[in-house]
Order: C-alpha cells, then structure tokens, then sequence
C-alpha cells in the first residue's frame, strides 16, 4: 500500500512540475491592457528631432529645425503633458499642451495648457499598437479662431523608437493643407 501512494504522489508531484514549468515558458499573451493606457505608457519620454512648418508666405514652402517634446503624465489630470522646444527663427519656442483620451479611444481633448477649453476631437481611425507594432491614430475636430471654424486633423504615428505627428488644416467645405510635422526619435 505505501508503494502505491509513494508512486502515486510521484506520479502526481512530477505532472505537477511539468504543469509549472510549462506555464512559467510559455511565451506572454499579447498585452491585454487598454489601448489607451498602452498609448500613455509609449508616448511618456523625451523625443528629438524636427518640427517642419509651412512658411507662412502661401508659397507651399516648409521650413524645418530641430525640436524636441518631453512627454509625461499630466499633473493635474488623466492624461499627457506634452513640452514641446522648437527652434524657429533662432529663437526657442517652448509650449505646453494637454492630452486626454477617453477609454474607449473614441474621444480625445487636445490643446494648449493655458487654455480655458482643449479642443476636442474624434479619433476617426486607430490601428496596430499590438505587438511592438506602431500605433496610428488619425484625430478630428474643429478649431474656432476667428469668424469660421476651421477643422484640425491630427495624425500621430507612434512606435517604440519615433513620433510622427503632423497636423492639417481645412476651412469648411476646402481642402486639408499641411500645417506642422514633427518627426522625433525616442532620446537615450
């Protein structure tokens, strides 16, 4: 009797370590975490490249300089604060803005810190962001400076190593035209 319960529970202690061991190499599910929170955690770091701007002259012309955005989490809500520094006309630009997606990705707040309303926006596309792969979210809404709306589209490309973000503009019922663009590499 005690040689079957001795073969038995050695039966049963090695299926045990065999389950164990299976489970602790398999290879990690992809992130379940909501793709938003993935997004946080990606975007947060310091970022170096170019900022490229239309010239302003109605040439079509595009000026490019250095620039630089640090990322971190707002302090005073949920969501990002962006610190961007551009070198436009040898002087240092340094600006604030504010970023809050709603959990479902479906809804987001942009815009400068100091401003009394962010602008809001609808995400009209997201996709990748699994897997290493680069996310890419495609953001509409309108912007109010002056007597006619304006719509502002946002697309950011965000991978583990750069930002492209770039920025576009239409007056109501025209043609999106290039805005800004910043194209930066994660700093070491």
């Amino acid at each position: 009797m005690h040689s079957r319960l001795r073969t038995l529970f050695a039966a049963t202690t090695t299926a045990l370590a065999v389950v164990l061991l299976h489970a602790c190499v398999r290879p990690t599910p992809a992130s379940k975490a909501p793709a938003r929170d993935q997004l946080y955690v990606n975007f947060v770091g310091t970022w170096k490249g170019t900022l490229e701007v239309a010239d302003g002259l109605g040439t079509g012309t595009r000026v490019t300089r250095p620039a630089a955005l640090q990322v971190v989490p707002a302090p005073d809500q949920d969501g990002l604060e962006l610190r961007y520094s551009s070198d436009l006309s040898g002087t240092s630009l340094p600006h604030v803005d504010h970023v809050h997606f709603d959990r479902t990705m479906t809804d987001a707040v942009w815009g400068d810190a100091g401003a009394t309303a962010p602008q809001a926006f609808a995400v009209r596309s997201s996709e990748g962001g699994r897997n290493g792969d680069a996310l890419r979210l495609v953001l509409e809404g309108e912007e109010h400076n002056g007597d006619e709306p304006t719509m502002i589209r946002e697309t950011l490309e965000l991978s583990p190593a750069e930002i492209r973000l770039v920025q576009e503009a239409r007056p109501i019922g025209g043609d999106f035209a290039f805005r800004r663009a910043y194209v930066l590499r994660r700093a070491q």
